[in-house]
């Protein structure tokens, strides 16, 4: 891969844990998230999977960045106001260049 591939741009992020009022926590998204990473962003693969009694499509992206050490799955990738999770992060042959970014989004229901 080279630098020139990378023509989209994401954010990677960590979900806020804002308190709910009943002494739990929701996930809200943190203010002011701007998308400052690089990236090749590739649609993988759709598929169909259950989610509250209903079918939902899950589809896969698979996310390409410069190397960046802290990134593990438990962040989260904003591309074009979409939401994704990240479940996979692999360091391409090792040589500590690129990070491929396994990130899955639902296309119905809650994210």
């Amino acid at each position: 891969m080279m630098a020139s591939a990378l023509r989209d741009w994401i954010a990677i992020f960590m979900m806020d844990l804002t308190p709910d009022g009943a002494g739990g926590f929701i996930e809200t998204v943190p203010p002011g998230l701007v998308a400052d990473t690089p990236a090749n962003v590739a649609r993988v693969s759709p598929r169909q999977t259950t989610a509250a009694d209903q079918l939902a499509d899950r589809i896969t992206y698979t996310v390409t960045i410069r190397f960046q050490d802290w990134v593990t799955d438990s962040y989260r990738v904003m591309f074009n106001d979409q939401y994704w999770d990240i479940t996979g992060v692999k360091n391409v042959e090792q040589r500590d260049m690129w990070l491929e970014l396994t990130c899955e989004r639902f296309e119905a229901g809650k994210q």
